[in-house]
């Protein structure tokens, strides 16, 4: 390695090197923390940054193998590294960079991003790393997170809210039968013969049964709506669906329209979050259904499709039979609070395209030849994102 040289205005170089203390002073003007050890991990030399992110002053650490700064399961493996990258110069980390966690001097552990060159000087090998404390970033991504889990619970919310009329009436329904066989029982216990005692047993077990269906309309609402960790599994398309099917049967029901559901068997697993992908679903028929208020109940019809687009792709389609997006909307589609309802927040699109990207898909739509418009979902099938693993 050459030595550091100053320039002279006009260009001309002076050929003395920097001393020590001016190369001291350089080390130590970097943000980063930077580390100095020779080849087996022992430190030989380090700047001022290093101390305050690990809390160590420099003599404490001059002279220490590099394990005193990493946690317990990165110090274990350490010199089987060094001896395997020594003999046969495959680099794990070296000249490659990534980012995991150090330990401070009182034990706590901080994420990092570490970056290690290389030079040979005087015959023997050093290894120089840069370092940078990644606590803020990571802070601001988790919170990011939050924020983006927060707007996605609203938005099943708002989502439920707007369906509210049509679980009203789906819950109306058990629950007058239970008052009508209430009663019912009421007069056969006033009679008190033998005949009324067995018609008192079907009217409860019916009561019974008209209570149980109330209570799944309300634990499937409560499932959807209900504020939880993201989280990623594999997951069929197929039994996705049907478990939101109750739902999407109980708007379509409630506006009059035809819900239509096709899903082409043998479909491979995805790797997502089912309830991100189900509240995509939902806001979809819901704007298709939507989307045809103003037709004859006839004609009102959405199509849930569900199929491989090819070898490395699963698709679903929503397809209405409405007026189509006009040229103005799908400008502004799927950008946050555009919407064309009157009591509709215009989070929807916009939140459902994020979670399809976010899934490492597409979102997107086109106007049908004859009527309406059809929206589809593509999700890449098999194995989990690269940066999940």
């Amino acid at each position: 390695m050459k030595p550091l040289r100053e320039s002279r205005p006009g260009g001309a170089e002076d050929r003395k090197p920097y001393d020590e203390a001016e190369f001291e002073a350089l080390l130590d003007a970097a943000v980063d923390g930077i580390i100095i050890t020779d080849h087996t991990g022992c430190i030989l030399r380090l700047n001022k940054a290093t101390e305050r992110l690990f809390g160590y002053r420099e003599e404490e650490l001059i002279g220490q193998s590099i394990r005193l700064i990493m946690p317990e399961k990165d110090a274990r493996a350490h010199d089987r590294y060094m001896r395997n990258y020594l003999r046969t110069g495959q680099a794990k980390i070296i000249g490659i960079g990534r980012e995991l966690e150090a330990r401070r001097k009182d034990g706590s552990l901080f994420p990092i991003a570490l970056s290690i060159g290389e030079a040979r000087l005087r015959d023997r090998l050093h290894f120089v790393g840069l370092i940078r404390d990644l606590t803020a970033q990571k802070r601001a991504e988790e919170e990011a997170l939050r924020q983006r889990e927060l707007m996605n619970h609203a938005s099943r919310l708002t989502t439920m809210g707007e369906m509210a009329a049509a679980m009203a009436h789906e819950l109306n329904q058990p629950l007058s039968a239970i008052t009508n066989y209430t009663a019912a029982c009421q007069r056969l216990l006033a009679r008190g013969d033998a005949e009324a005692t067995s018609d008192l047993q079907r009217a409860l077990e019916e009561i019974g049964s008209q209570a149980h269906r109330a209570a799944e309309v309300i634990q499937r609402v409560r499932d959807f709506a209900r504020s939880r960790a993201s989280g990623r599994e594999a997951v069929r398309i197929a039994a996705l669906i049907e478990q939101i099917m109750p739902l999407l049967q109980l708007d379509a029901r409630s506006n009059r329209v035809e819900l239509h559901i096709r899903i082409e068997s043998g479909l491979p697993e995805i790797h997502a979050d089912p309830i991100q992908l189900q509240q995509v679903l939902l806001n979809l028929v819901r704007n298709a259904i939507d989307a045809m208020q103003s037709l004859p109940e006839p004609e009102r019809r959405v199509d849930l499709r569900a199929g491989m687009l090819n070898d490395a792709e699963l698709q679903i389609e929503v397809i209405d039979r409405g007026t189509g997006v006009s040229e103005e909307a799908a400008r502004q589609l799927f950008t946050p609070f555009f919407t064309s309802k009157e009591k509709g927040m215009g989070m929807g699109l916009a939140i459902s395209r994020s979670i399809v990207a976010a899934h490492g898909g597409t979102l997107d739509f086109r106007n049908n030849p004859l009527a309406g418009a059809t929206f589809r979902v593509r999700i890449p099938v098999g194995q989990p994102l690269q940066d999940e693993q």
